[in-house]
């Protein structure tokens, strides 16, 4: 069995057990029974999943952890948790995305673990009497318990779900978290303020406080959507103008995106975050942008591809790669691993796809001083997800040529 499914089982099986050992406190007898309450949270949820966010490679960004969150601590566990894992599958049922039973489960696992815990720690503190005059018996600490167990609560579900992203993609697990705080650390925090919200909200305007937390989840999620959307419009418009660049040599028609889709698919698979991976990906893009049109007459020839693009200020992150790969020996002395692996994988990889779909040799001799300047295990660790890479391409075979066969 593998290793992902283990782990969806094994958080399924603590999920049980905490949802088992949960003493029921006096306050939940009334908030346990009120389907009402249910009924609303399970509305909110199946809003939210169905405007989820769905980036590459599978993965999804929802806004409902603080409604799954307000609902561990003002609901009995066993009950919301069921009830609010069918609404997240009528969610994705909504966005017509096709229904996978492991995922569903370390969802559901997921949630059920965090809102029990939530449930716990929130009824041993704090007495939440129902209704508005709950909010007028809050004292000072119990703001405080509620805070952290809002802020515990978004933290570890992102730190789980990432655990068994990492499992299912064979990708680093810290680089992974670190990619998805830096993508989307303003709404983490966010998210974090809205759970305590809610919470607070519901206790003074009951549930049509929901429908406003629920508004302003929607609108968070709008702002990420429209931010990926410009992020993917960068990218567009810099694999147009590459294509572009490209009509000066023919018979290299491609050659920059077939070396840009392995880049970043080796970086990836290192764990680059999410910025890094870019840059890389940008640097294979116009790699050869210095030597196209140097036989037009026009005297460009001259020019390297980081003084072709140096005015660039969206490729800023890529000319430490592309000096790197214009000349190893100008790019100085002190120069940063993370641009060396980048430089590195642009150089075997464009020789790589040179040499079996351009038909065109590039000397070695680039990638090998590079690689020269990496430490040993570094090296080894880079030469093997070249091999990944090639593995994964359509229609390669074990018993061709590789990427780090072809140029040594």
């Amino acid at each position: 069995m593998k290793r992902g499914r283990l782990l969806v089982l094994g958080q399924c099986v603590a999920a049980i057990a905490t949802l088992t050992v949960a003493p029921v406190p006096s306050f939940s007898a009334g908030l346990g029974s009120d389907g009402l309450l249910v009924l609303a949270f399970a509305g909110c949820v199946v809003v939210l999943t169905s405007f989820s966010v769905w980036l590459p490679r599978g993965d999804s960004v929802d806004s409902t952890a603080p409604m799954m969150f307000a609902a561990g601590a003002l609901v009995t566990p066993p009950l919301v948790s069921a009830v609010l894992a069918a609404a997240w599958a009528g969610g994705i049922a909504m966005q017509r995305r096709s229904f996978d039973g492991w995922r569903f489960l370390e969802h559901a696992s997921r949630r059920a673990l965090l809102m029990s815990a939530t449930y716990l720690a929130v009824a041993q503190v704090i007495s939440l009497g129902g209704g508005g005059s709950a909010s007028l018996s809050f004292k000072a600490m119990d703001y405080v318990v509620l805070a952290c167990c809002g802020v515990l609560f978004v933290g570890l579900d992102l730190l789980l779900e990432q655990v068994h992203t990492s499992a299912r993609l064979s990708v680093p697990y810290l680089a992974l978290v670190i990619s998805n705080v830096q993508l989307r650390g303003w709404m983490i925090l966010a998210e974090m303020s809205v759970g305590v919200l809610t919470v607070l909200i519901y206790l003074t305007m009951g549930p049509y406080g929901l429908a406003i937390s629920t508004g302003m989840l929607l609108v968070m999620r709008q702002s990420f959507a429209l931010l990926l959307e410009v992020r993917a419009s960068y990218t567009a418009t810099v694999e147009v103008l590459a294509r572009s660049l490209e009509a000066y040599d023919p018979s290299r028609r491609g050659h920059a995106e077939r070396v840009a889709r392995m880049a970043a698919d080796a970086a990836h698979r290192m764990g680059f975050p999410s910025k890094r991976l870019e840059d890389v990906t940008y640097a294979a893009l116009f790699h050869d942008v210095g030597g196209l049109g140097a036989d037009d007459g026009l005297g460009e020839g001259e020019r390297t591809s980081s003084e072709a693009l140096s005015d660039v200020k969206l490729l800023g992150g890529a000319l430490p790669i592309l000096r790197i790969l214009d000349s190893l020996d100008e790019a100085g002395d002190s120069l940063d691993e993370p641009d060396l692996v980048g430089a590195y994988l642009v150089s075997r990889l464009s020789a790589y796809d040179s040499a079996t779909n351009v038909g065109y040799e590039e000397d070695p001799a680039r990638g090998d001083a590079i690689g020269a300047r990496l430490y040993a295990s570094t090296r080894r660790t880079v030469d093997r997800i070249l091999r990944q890479v090639e593995l994964a391409r359509p229609g390669a075979s074990g018993s061709g040529a590789s990427v780090t066969d072809v140029i040594e």
